[in-house]
């Protein structure tokens, strides 16, 4: 897979359901899962996240996160709160 393959995203405002997994699954002929290289979340209320299984990180009230092709990769990307709203996009 080469960087620049396609974008990824919320189709509506979504609902978080607590340490789901927001990043979808792969096609099934792939041999890795998604590799974003850009990604931007927007939250409407408080919460915290997790990237990558690491370390949780608050994140106020419409306050986002935000990467680029010069941070780490993400292959994931958890709201650990029930009933946040959210939205999401991701370059893969």
């Amino acid at each position: 897979m080469r960087i620049g393959s396609g974008y990824l995203g919320s189709p509506n405002l979504e609902t978080s359901v607590a340490n789901a997994e927001i990043i979808p699954d792969a096609p099934t002929n792939w041999t890795s899962s998604y590799k974003l290289y850009k990604f931007s979340l927007w939250n409407s209320e408080a919460c915290t996240i997790k990237l990558n299984d690491g370390s949780a990180i608050y994140l106020r009230a419409g306050q986002g996160f935000n990467m680029d092709q010069n941070d780490k990769e993400l292959n994931s990307v958890v709201i650990c709160e029930n009933n946040i709203h959210y939205s999401w996009v991701g370059a893969f």
